[in-house]
C-alpha cells in the first residue's frame, strides 16, 4: 500500500481555470444543444456480476499530476461471460457539461471539453462527468504521466507495433530522447513495418497527432495498450509483482494493492480473452467540430442518447 499514489496527493491544488490550448471564441449554446434531459432518462449502468469497467487516464503533466488534463480516456471493460477485454477511447475534446461547476452563476452546468474535468475536480470530478454525461458509473481508475508512461512501457520490456512510414517518421532510434523538429532528430525509420519500441518510443508513437487527426491517435493508444496486454497476459505472478514495485511509486490510483494483486493474480484466466480495440466515443459520423464560447474548438454529439446507448450495447451486448 505504501507503493501507491491517491487522489489524497492532490488535495487543495485543483486550479479555478485552465489557460486556453487554443481560440476559445465560438458560439454560446442552450441546454437543448446537449440534449441533457433526454441523456439523463437513460439509466446508468456500472459494473455487473459480469463485467468490471476501469478508467485508464494519460495525464499531461510532465513533472506531476498537479493540475492535468486527461488527454487520454479509455475504458478497459473485462467481460467475463463473453472473454472478452474492450478498449474504448473517450476523446478528450469532446464537448460535456461539468457537474457542479458553475461558474457564470446561471444555475447551469458549465460546457467544457471531457478531459478539463480531471484538472478541475480529479477523477471524484471525471468520474461523475462521464456519469452525467455518458450513463456510465466507472469506480476505479490509474493514472500516468508523461513521466511514468515509459517506466511502465520500459518494465515490460517494450513492445512491437505495426507503424506506416508516416508514423515511423514521427518516432526517435533508440538511444535518443528527441521529439520530430529537435535539433538532432532521426527517425526510427522510413517503412512501414514492425518496430521494437522502448518506453520513450512508445510515448510517442502513443501521442502522434499531426499526420491524421485526435482519432488516430486514440487509435494508437489502443494499439500500445493492446500490445502492453499481450505482453502481461503471457508472464507469470512473480514477473508481474516485480514490474507492480517498479511501475506503482510513479502511478495515480484509487485502487487497493490487493485489487491491483487480484488482476495480476487473474491473469492466467485473461490468457485467452479476446482484446477488441475497435470502438471510440464520439463514433464515426456521430458527432461535428464546434466551436464554443469560453471553451474552443469541440467534438459535438449529434445524437447524444443514441451515442449513450451504443456505448452502453458494446459494453454490456
Amino acid at each position: 500500500m505504501s507503493l501507491i499514489r491517491t487522489d489524497d496527493d492532490l488535495m487543495g491544488e485543483y486550479p479555478e481555470s485552465l489557460p486556453p490550448e487554443e481560440d476559445v471564441s465560438g458560439e454560446t449554446l442552450t441546454p437543448e444543444d446537449m440534449q441533457a434531459s433526454e441523456v439523463s432518462q437513460i439509466s446508468v449502468k456500472g459494473n455487473t456480476s459480469d463485467v468490471t469497467n476501469l478508467l485508464l487516464l494519460g495525464l499531461d503533466g510532465r513533472t506531476s499530476y498537479k493540475g492535468s488534463r486527461s488527454d487520454t480516456m479509455m475504458i478497459v471493460s473485462i467481460n467475463k461471460q463473453d472473454k472478452t477485454i474492450k478498449l474504448i477511447s473517450l476523446l478528450r475534446d469532446t464537448l460535456v457539461t461539468i457537474p457542479g461547476r458553475d461558474r457564470n452563476g446561471d444555475g447551469l452546468d458549465d460546457y467544457a471539453k471531457l478531459n478539463a474535468a480531471f484538472a478541475y475536480g480529479g477523477f471524484d470530478l471525471l468520474s461523475k462527468t462521464i456519469e452525467q454525461n455518458f450513463r456510465l458509473k466507472i469506480d476505479k481508475y490509474i493514472g500516468v504521466n508523461f513521466v511514468t508512461f515509459p517506466i511502465a512501457v520500459d518494465a515490460l520490456g517494450g513492445i512491437e507495433i505495426y507503424m506506416t512510414a508516416a508514423e515511423a517518421g514521427q518516432v526517435c532510434q533508440a538511444g535518443q530522447e528527441k521529439e520530430r523538429g529537435e535539433s538532432g532528430f532521426r527517425a526510427i525509420g522510413n517503412k512501414a513495418q514492425v518496430y521494437s519500441l522502448n518506453g520513450y518510443q512508445a510515448l510517442q508513437y502513443a501521442r502522434i497527432r499531426k499526420i491524421d487527426s485526435d482519432f488516430g491517435r486514440t487509435n494508437r493508444q489502443r494499439k500500445v495498450i493492446e500490445q502492453l496486454m499481450i505482453k502481461a497476459k503471457a508472464m507469470n505472478i512473480g514477473t508481474l509483482n516485480s514490474i507492480l514495485r517498479q511501475v506503482l511509486p510513479e502511478v495515480l490510483t484509487n485502487m487497493s494493492a490487493d485489487e491491483l494483486m487480484g488482476y495480476a493474480m487473474n491473469v492466467g484466466t485473461y490468457a485467452n480473452y479476446t482484446i477488441d480495440t475497435s470502438y471510440h466515443l464520439p463514433e464515426d459520423g456521430g458527432y461535428r467540430n464546434k466551436s464554443v464560447s469560453g471553451v474552443g474548438a469541440t467534438l459535438q454529439l449529434l445524437d447524444p442518447p443514441q451515442a449513450v446507448r451504443n456505448l452502453h450495447q458494446f459494453i454490456y451486448g
